[in-house]
């Protein structure tokens, strides 16, 4: 659908009726800068024009195929005038198509070449063939009279028929690679395109050459595809964050020497703003937002902030040129973004019997995070941890894998089960005993995890009785003790609880198929 823009509308139509007589010229200004986001890329052309006095018609092509025509925008010098800008003009002429993908058009045409070269020398091998074998005949009568010429005949034939074959083998063999060669370049290699193409109608008071800048956005899929390498010491107190991945050129366009930028994020194309509307209840189950949306996480840290450290990571400006062919691509490592971790080692014996050592990471904030990360702790690589930067306010816990040097237990020491006094409810009474030991050579501060149950239902009641001073976190029953261990040193928490539900109903609170045993630390 034919686009135009307006930009000037009473001095173009002033100009209309002199249009037949307007000076035509094409330019091609070559494209320059190049940023990619991870949706998308925009392009940025720069070059000059010469403009006469009056009105121009000017042809701009060596724009990009795949260009949403929205989002072009135009910028000429001060001394020129933009009137309109459109991609549909009955007096311009569109540029002459050119190959999409020149490297395979080359290639193409040299296979071809070679293919002709083949067909007349298995021609010629033919031939010679034919003629020798039309002269092995010898006329009736005359074979016991053989002369020296006919005896040199035979030779011929005995030791140039097999040379014959052998290099026709061997012609053969190569025409029908490169006949599989041509039919795989041939589709590639005729797609031509004309570029996008725009008419410029300009205007300027005097003969003047002014710059021409034109940018615009190309939608794709993943042109930038950034993973995130997490390289922490042996200590856990120096993390590398190494950004790398494959860049695509998915514009339709060659670059050739051009500034890349690369955006860890990607460009918004929808900014309408979300209402919201009234949140009605109805006994008819008619129409209403409902409860909307609900996230699985708290925000976590302090209120009161920081200044962000690493803010200059979500933009990276590639030092060198770029050259890049049309949907080729090419790996590309960032600089590592170096931050400070503090070691902690986490314990959940409730769910493993492991202890995990993370890093608490600060400064991490001007990050763009992907969803997960390979994790390399003394340059080993220890497996892949999930990100969500959303989560967490002024730190970023990075897990860098299991230590044995510490050793965790769970044991049940307590399961009662009655009816509770002057009530029609069953009564439940639970005691576990965690126990720790640390066998580093130096002291270490362990997390401690595990958990009482949460009530949903109104019927049903829950009563902490001891909790060995772990902080407990009444929404979702979390307890945690903070430790810390000397070399050698084992400790042991214990917490208690009762649960009180009716005597008529059901409540599953313990899974007496399980049995879990507790190292003795003693």
């Amino acid at each position: 659908m034919p686009k135009h823009y307006l930009l000037f509308l009473p001095g173009l139509l002033a100009a209309v009726g002199s249009l037949a007589q307007t000076p035509q010229q094409t330019v091609k200004p070559p494209l320059t800068n190049v940023t990619v986001y991870l949706n998308g890329t925009a392009l940025e052309h720069r070059g000059k024009v010469t403009l006469l006095a009056g009105l121009n018609r000017i042809i701009v092509n060596n724009l990009s195929p795949r260009m949403k025509s929205e989002t072009l925008e135009v910028r000429l010098g001060d001394e020129a005038e933009l009137l309109s800008v459109s991609d549909d003009d009955d007096e311009a002429k569109a540029p002459a198509p050119t190959p999409l993908y020149q490297t395979a058009a080359d290639s193409l045409s040299r296979a071809e070449a070679e293919l002709l070269t083949i067909d007349g020398e298995l021609q010629g091998l033919q031939q010679e063939k034919a003629f020798l074998l039309a002269n092995q005949a010898l006329p009736s009568g005359t074979q016991a009279n053989w002369s020296t010429e006919v005896q040199k005949g035979a030779t011929l034939m005995r030791t140039r028929l097999p040379v014959i074959q052998q290099e026709t083998n061997r012609l053969q063999s190569r025409q029908q690679a490169l006949r599989g060669q041509v039919s795989q370049l041939r589709p590639r290699a005729n797609e031509t395109t004309y570029g996008d193409w725009q008419v410029l109608l300009v205007r300027a008071a005097r003969p003047v050459t002014v710059p021409l800048t034109m940018t615009y956005y190309v939608s794709s899929r993943m042109p930038w595809r950034p993973k995130l390498d997490i390289r922490a010491n042996a200590t856990g107190r120096e993390l590398a964050f190494i950004t790398h991945g494959f860049l695509r050129n998915q514009s339709g366009l060659p670059w050739q020497q051009v500034r890349l930028v690369l955006m860890r994020h990607a460009q918004s194309e929808d900014l309408t703003r979300p209402n919201l509307e009234p949140w009605a209840l109805d006994f008819d189950g008619g129409d209403h937002t409902g409860e909307g949306r609900v996230d699985e996480f708290v925000v976590k840290g302090t209120a009161k902030g920081r200044p962000i450290e690493a803010a200059q990571s979500t933009r990276y400006e590639v030092p060198e040129l770029v050259t890049l062919a049309p949907y080729k691509s090419r790996e590309l490592t960032l600089p590592p973004a170096n931050l400070t971790g503090r070691p902690e080692y986490l314990a959940i014996p409730r769910l493993s019997d492991k202890v995990f050592l993370q890093a608490k990471v600060s400064g991490w904030e001007g990050l763009q995070l992907p969803d997960e990360a390979r994790v390399y702790h003394q340059g080993m690589y220890v497996g892949d941890t999930e990100l969500n930067d959303r989560a967490y306010n002024d730190s970023l816990e990075v897990v860098l894998g299991h230590d044995e040097q510490l050793v965790v237990g769970r044991a049940k020491l307590e399961d009662f089960s009655s009816n509770a006094p002057l009530s029609d409810k069953r009564r439940v009474r639970l005691t576990y005993e965690l126990n720790v030991r640390n066998r580093h050579p130096e002291t270490v501060r362990l997390r401690l995890l595990d958990q009482i149950p949460i009530s949903e239902e109104k019927e049903i009641s829950v009563k902490v009785l001891e909790t060995s001073g772990a902080e407990l976190d009444a929404l979702s029953g979390k307890l945690t003790w903070l430790l810390t261990l000397n070399s050698g040193e084992n400790k042991r928490v214990r917490f208690t609880f009762q649960v009180d539900y009716p005597k008529d109903k059901k409540v599953e609170i313990i899974n007496h198929q399980v049995r879990i045993s507790n190292p003795k630390f003693r």
